[in-house]
């Protein structure tokens, strides 16, 4: 499997950067850590009218994994890798 260098070094600072991200962090400060915006963000509103948003991150090329972060009321209350989805035909 071919690996373009350049997405697995920004991979690989991804993971890096994520693992200082804590719970509890606001969107600024998780943006700060990051040093930049998501890659992916989903964002909407729950049922008793919180925001929850997910930021997406590339932290491992080889294994197509993505870090999510998700913000509930904007801060941090979960941080997890997800695999990449599979497109269906």
């Amino acid at each position: 499997m071919f690996v373009p260098l350049h997405a697995f070094r920004m991979a690989e600072e991804n993971q890096r950067r994520i693992a200082k991200v804590r719970i509890g962090q606001t969107l600024a400060e998780v943006e700060h850590v990051m040093g930049k915006p998501p890659e992916r963000r989903d964002a909407r509103t729950r049922f008793d009218g919180l925001s929850v948003e997910e930021w997406r991150y590339l932290t491992d090329y080889v294994r197509k994994m993505d870090t999510t972060i998700t913000f509930v009321g904007g801060k941090v209350e979960e941080i997890h890798a997800v695999p990449w989805e599979e497109e269906k035909d």
